[in-house]
């Protein structure tokens, strides 16, 4: 192994504008895409908003095995992180291309579900060498400050993604369609930046086996990876159901057996930004939440970062039952929203930190440990599509005060492996 050069502030800025693409797309799928099933199929039962959901994660849940490949597999020129950031861009890119010239009323749900996957996978992928550019570049008194940074740009893409495509959308006149293909050339577009960044870290010889072995074979990993996996048992409920529920709770639209529908809404548009807006403040809970939660890590303790959003999760989600006006749910969201960037600044600080402990395969420990996030918040959308489902025909503010109060519950699980993780291992010398 041999440090080439040194890591520059610019190199923040490329990986911040990768980040930001990659947020847009989680955006669309969340505040964009199943307003655009609802309102080309006129109704959609709330499972198959879960399902898509879950579907399209699918390839989020399986991140080590591109750690793996990014760790091991290189081109001379372009060392191991740049040909999978860039092809993997260029997939995910083309299609969003293609979409636009496939998609029907009648074959939306299953465009969107197929090609989603592809469209994530190379988002997942794109993601996972980046994380390990970052792992191999970054000094370690620099990874808390530059993880936040990115973390914060992906969270800026979530929350502009959707409300961009919505203002083009109604107010420019493009249809949603173009805004889809335009999208796609610039994931393929953006990701080139990546050559600009100089390769630090360079590891001649990569025995990723024996590394796996250390790695997967430790006990105290397991308790990571348990750890990594309820972090984000919540994630994806917030995301997709929380702004849903809110204009259920307005009558925008209407759940009926199961079944949504747009209920008197006439204007379409009106609903995309309905959504949209929802999702906006969803969004700046995130980067509200990010950074509180960044700050504790870096200035208090990573430990008392992650327990305080776990409070702040438990409170944001339960509140949900409580009948309120429009405006107060609005404060819900925020905090809803909030818990998401507070919880995973946290985590990214401390998983990053542990993954350093394993240089040579340091991508493919915190992509695993990524996969087990990506995991529980499928399985968290499972859970609620379950729940869904048992309590077909029940009143909409039954059901989901059940869920909310299940999920309040449930996002404290991760506690039990967080205080078996040794403190040496996550938190910086002087907070140990």
């Amino acid at each position: 192994m041999e440090q080439k050069t040194q890591f520059k502030a610019s190199y923040i800025g490329i990986f911040s504008v990768n980040y930001f693409i990659q947020g847009i797309t989680m955006s669309l799928f969340t505040a964009v895409i199943p307003i655009y099933l609802i309102v080309q199929l006129g109704a959609v039962e709330a499972t198959d908003i879960g399902t898509l959901g879950t579907i399209v994660l699918i390839p989020f849940a399986v991140k080590f095995i591109y750690g793996m490949l990014s760790d091991k597999y290189s081109i001379k020129k372009l060392g191991r992180r740049k040909p999978w950031i860039i092809s993997s861009s260029i997939l995910s890119g083309a299609v969003w291309m293609i979409i636009p010239l496939i998609v029907t009323e009648i074959n939306a749900l299953l465009v969107f579900t197929i090609f989603g996957i592809f469209a994530t996978l190379g988002m997942a992928i794109s993601d996972t060498a980046i994380d390990g550019m970052i792992l191999d570049n970054c000094p370690k008194q620099q990874l808390g400050r530059v993880q936040g940074i990115c973390w914060g740009f992906r969270s800026v893409g979530m929350i502009l993604g959707g409300p961009i495509v919505v203002f083009i959308y109604s107010l420019i006149g493009i249809n949603i369609e173009i805004v889809f293909f335009v999208y796609g050339m610039a994931v393929i577009a953006t990701s080139f930046l990546i050559l600009i960044v100089k390769e630090i870290k360079i590891i001649t010889e990569v025995k990723i086996l024996d590394n796996l072995k250390t790695v997967f074979g430790k006990k105290k990993n397991w308790t990571v990876f348990s750890f990594a996996l309820f972090n984000a048992f919540v994630d994806g409920v917030i995301f997709l159901f929380v702004s849903l529920f809110i204009l259920f709770q307005t009558g925008d639209l209407v759940f009926e057996g199961g079944v949504i529908n747009t209920g008197a809404i006439e204007e379409n548009t009106y609903l995309y930004g309905a959504n949209a807006f929802i999702s906006f403040i969803i969004g700046l809970g995130v980067i509200a939440g990010a950074v509180i939660g960044g700050y504790i890590a870096d200035i208090i303790s990573r430990k008392w970062s992650f327990y305080s959003s776990m409070i702040v999760t438990t409170i944001s989600l339960i509140i949900f039952i409580i009948p309120a006006p429009y405006l107060i749910l609005l404060i819900f969201a925020f905090l809803a929203g909030s818990t998401n960037g507070w919880r995973n600044s946290g985590f990214s600080a401390i998983i990053g930190q542990v993954s350093q402990l394993y240089p040579e395969v340091d991508s493919t420990y915190y992509a695993t440990c990524n996969s087990f996030a990506n995991i529980g918040t499928q399985l968290g959308l499972i859970a609620i599509n379950m729940i869904i489902s048992i309590l077909t025909g029940s009143g909409i503010y039954f059901s989901f005060a059940i869920i909310f109060i299940f999920l309040g519950l449930t996002s404290n699980i991760g506690i039990i492996p967080f205080l078996f993780m040794n403190p040496e291992e996550y938190e910086l010398p002087e907070k140990v």
